[in-house]
């Protein structure tokens, strides 16, 4: 409603002078938003109380909403033109179903998702039809879809309008559709969204050309916006860990042409200072291969240590699918350790303070989620491998793995189940200083055990600092779900332990922490404030431990 009455925490402002005619057409918005939701005799009720002295008007409204209109008879029919033309397999599910209340947004949905059957298997000249009988009397809605096929079409020649600076090959080699190729719209829209990713256009369009007729081999058009190819950022944040944490990048998105990203970094926080130039090459010896090249140092600070590291990172990252995607790549780094907690030492034995680490990583991921942010289905599968040795050329010489899933069902009652499993295995080859004290295993925090501090769970030395391990299990189970508005809930159970063995999960002595949270919706992703309590409380710690982060835990 736009009839509204002064927040209680403005007391300053005026209070809105009522209007009767923005009032009316209130009433009409509130009819109209129970007949779209299959509520068509819904009654509404109003009262307006003045108070003359005062000056303001007190106004009560009650609504009945009557009996709802369902869904009785759903019809889809397609005119099948001549004995060749075979329709593609209609969508098992639309979003209208036989017994459900019937509402105008579902009915209208479930025309573009019959739209886009066709259109994804060669039909480009589809036309679709919607048509709904409402009976009050008897409270039902029969349903019809129709659908005129046309002909067959395939994609024609592509022109590139709008782009300047940028050559138009680098639109039309993220197309992801050949003249020749039956047409479909998944392609067009997967076209678009590869192109707006090169981040050197503000808008994209992409679609047919107009043409008279119904042509079946169909011209395209793709029309770009371009955008400001340099641009500098700064980011600042705020995490219980890291506490104040600051970022500057300098980028240019077509350095030398080529859609060639060069970035020149700087971070700061309480646990990590780094510097980096990065120099990105899309469609490096493949249309689906991206080739990169970083140049980095950090630095560090851990209550146990400071570390100091030199790196190049050579990496090829390739895209076998939407889902799948896999890189391989190669760690060439000097490392210096520094301020090594004499109980960590003691414990572990010798620890090599500094030396070259060498040798090949890959991983792959396997991402069938819907929001990168808030996922509500799917799943994430994702593996890493990291190998160092003498073969290399570097002083340590190890083998890790690191392989963790994650699974998203809604459940209803806007409910998401949420879960996610995590598995590590390091195994130093020889003497256990080929392990570096950095790439051991460690649990605790805001995105690993929530009820424990930060690498505070697994083993400690008798002054109870961390010294890591070889093998961990982690994981979470955790129900979310809207509470107000933007304002979102979360109840959860994380679990996790760290073993000083290799190749030992050590799922027989599991630490849990249970806990709630809280966030709220951004553009860049969920404010977080999540707050743990370990079943099984560490020795000289807090009962209950708080994490603030910006963006999602998993």
């Amino acid at each position: 409603m736009v009839t509204k009455d002064r927040p209680w925490y403005r007391f300053w402002e005026e209070r809105p002078v009522f209007d009767a005619v923005t009032f009316r057409t209130d009433l009409e918005r509130l009819r109209r938003f129970y007949e779209v939701n299959g509520y068509y005799e819904a009654a509404l009720v109003y009262d307006l109380e003045v108070d003359e002295e005062a000056g303001r008007i007190a106004v009560q409204m009650e609504v009945s909403e009557g009996e709802p209109v369902l869904i009785s008879e759903i019809n889809v029919e397609v005119a099948v033109k001549g004995p060749d033309q075979k329709p593609p397999p209609l969508p098992e599910e639309l979003p209208v179903k036989r017994g459900e209340i019937f509402r105008e947004q579902d009915y209208q949905q479930g025309e573009q998702i019959l739209r886009g059957a066709f259109l994804d298997n060669g039909y480009a000249h589809v036309e679709t039809q919607r048509k709904a009988e409402i009976n009050l009397d008897e409270h039902n809605a029969r349903i019809r879809y129709g659908a005129e096929p046309g002909p067959i079409a395939y994609f024609g020649e592509t022109v590139v309008k709008g782009s300047g600076k940028v050559e138009p090959e680098l639109v039309t080699r993220e197309l992801t559709y050949d003249a020749g190729e039956l047409y479909s719209l998944s392609k067009i829209v997967e076209s678009r969204e590869k192109i707006l990713a090169l981040e050197l256009f503000s808008t994209v369009r992409v679609g047919p050309a107009e043409t008279a007729g119904k042509p079946t081999t169909v011209p395209m058009e793709v029309e770009v916006a371009e955008r400001e190819h340099r641009e500098i950022r700064i980011a600042l944040g705020y995490g219980t860990e890291d506490e104040f944490r600051t970022q500057l990048e300098w980028r240019h998105l077509n350095w030398l042409g080529g859609g060639r990203r060069l970035s020149v970094l700087a971070k700061y926080s309480s646990l990590a200072a780094s510097g980096a130039v990065t120099l990105v090459q899309p469609h490096f010896l493949s249309r689906d291969t991206q080739g990169t090249l970083g140049f980095r140092h950090d630095q560090e600070t851990e209550d146990t240590y400071l570390r100091n590291a030199s790196r190049f990172l050579p990496r090829l990252d390739h895209r076998f699918s939407k889902t799948l995607t896999a890189f391989v790549g190669y760690r060439l780094e000097y490392n210096q350790l520094n301020n090594i907690d004499s109980d960590v030492a003691l414990a572990l034995g010798e620890i090599r303070r500094k030396g070259v680490l060498s040798g090949p990583a890959a991983g792959l991921v396997w991402n069938t989620s819907d929001n990168p942010f808030y996922p509500k289905k799917g799943h994430v599968l994702a593996l890493h491998l990291d190998q160092a040795g003498t073969i290399w050329g570097g002083k340590y010489s190890f083998f890790k793995l690191t392989a963790e899933a994650r699974k998203y069902i809604d459940i209803g009652w806007d409910t998401i189940f949420a879960s996610r499993l995590k598995l590590g295995f390091a195994d130093p080859l020889g003497s256990e200083k080929n392990l570096p004290l950095f790439e051991r295993f460690y649990a605790g925090g805001e995105k690993s055990v929530r009820g424990y501090g930060r690498r505070r769970l697994g083993p400690l030395t008798a002054d109870d600092d961390p010294i890591g391990g070889l093998s961990l299990v982690e994981g979470s189970l955790e129900f979310r779900r809207p509470l107000w508005k933007e304002l979102n809930g979360a109840v959860f159970i994380d679990f996790g332990q760290v073993s000083t063995q290799t190749y030992d999960p050590p799922v027989d002595d599991l630490r849990f922490s249970g806990g709630f949270g809280l966030s709220y919706s951004t553009p860049v992703g969920p404010i977080r404030l999540d707050i743990g309590f370990p079943f099984k409380r560490p020795p000289g710690d807090r009962g209950w431990q708080i994490h603030f982060s910006i963006g999602a835990y998993f």
